[in-house]
């Protein structure tokens, strides 16, 4: 037997979404309700936020990054790559990123054919590149790390396939039973046909771009049809990315009473270096927006496992007998001066710095900048 104890953290309850300050035992790689006297390791933690394993809900780690370079080495112990591989590819996922990452790694499949040579964009363009069968039967080989379907609903990407793109995405996620997640880019489609296409559970990501044709319609109010996806239980993801948040959209959408309910970077090839960077510095910039450091939490643990049903997999929680996926953050008040993808500049006045993490007990320090 195993045992760890972190101690003199402020640890995070799932349950009740509050901080205490205990310690946290874990046992042969889970979570305990008992705390060893004499533990084989200690870690010490104060002046440290004890969470859930930090979840990326949306990133591209299929080739560049990889999981690590932004999972662990950052403080976050499971990522979800969004569609950025296709029917044809994804089973691969599991032998390049699943096999060889510390970092736990999911995906979504998407309808489309990404990754694929001489295809470089609009994987979803043309009826020859998508496939509904092709996209079911994937999910159904590889139930363990394919979580859901994602569908990149913009002119760039579904060219003149439009709204019908999204049409069998929907229809993939139904003969499934899973999500549907559903990027928000320039028209066409429009984005009221996208919503209203959106069922309980689905979510729309980078939902608060900056682009025109977004969720704020008309002198910056939010569009009824955003209203309404969210009433009947849409999730709202943040995916930063390298062109697809905006302070003032967010902000304009806060002031509106709409939610934040998960927080991710779109972490790729084109984000590492500038504007998303890491997911911290995503969660850090909510922050500065307005939410709870509580809320902040719940968006990049319980709420994104909940939506692509990690939980099952023991995932976005710390309670005793769940997998010891955790994650350790130090909350600042030192300056620093961030972007958004529209080139916009703050200055952050709160900070949270990864520490470091665990996976079912073993420590992973933090080594990437954020």
């Amino acid at each position: 037997m195993t045992t760890t104890v972190i101690r003199h953290g402020s640890v995070f309850d799932s349950v009740t979404g509050r901080f205490e300050d205990r310690d946290l035992a874990i046992v042969d790689g889970l979570i305990s309700s008992d705390v060893p006297q004499t533990p084989d390791s200690e870690i010490d933690a104060t002046g440290q936020l004890v969470v859930p394993g930090l979840i990326d809900m949306h990133c591209h780690v299929f080739k560049n990054p990889s999981a690590d370079r932004i999972g662990v080495n950052q403080g976050v112990t499971c990522v979800l790559d969004t569609g950025s591989a296709g029917p044809k590819n994804i089973d691969s996922f599991r032998e390049l990123v699943v096999d060889t990452q510390a970092t736990r790694a999911f995906a979504l499949c998407n309808i489309g054919s990404p990754g694929l040579p001489g295809v470089k964009g609009g994987h979803a363009a043309t009826p020859e590149l998508i496939s509904l069968a092709g996209t079911v039967e994937a999910i159904e080989r590889n139930p363990d790390f394919i979580l859901g379907v994602k569908v990149l609903a913009s002119s760039s990407h579904t060219g003149l396939m439009g709204i019908e793109a999204v049409k069998i995405g929907r229809k993939a996620a139904s003969l499934t039973n899973t999500p549907l997640m559903v990027h928000l880019g320039n028209a066409p489609p429009v984005i009221e046909e996208i919503l209203e296409l959106l069922r309980p559970g689905d979510i729309v990501t980078h939902a608060y771009h900056g682009k025109v044709g977004g969720v704020l319609g008309y002198q910056r109010k939010v569009i009824p049809e955003f209203k309404a996806a969210v009433e009947r239980g849409v999730i709202v993801d943040i995916a930063h990315g390298r062109a697809s948040f905006s302070f003032d959209t967010c902000a304009a959408a806060l002031d509106q009473g709409m939610p934040v309910h998960t927080i991710s970077s779109d972490l790729h090839k084109g984000s590492m270096d500038r504007y998303a960077v890491s997911l911290a510095r995503t969660m850090s910039k909510l922050l500065d927006l307005g939410l709870t450091l509580e809320e902040v939490i719940t968006a990049c643990t319980v709420t994104p496992a909940r939506t692509v049903r990690m939980d099952q997999h023991g995932i976005g929680t710390l309670e005793p007998g769940t997998a010891a996926d955790v994650s350790l953050l130090r909350k600042t008040d030192e300056p620093h001066d961030v972007e958004d993808s529209e080139g916009q500049v703050r200055t952050l006045t709160e900070w949270l710095d990864p520490v470091g993490c665990l996976i079912e007990g073993r420590y992973y320090p933090v080594t990437e900048t954020i």
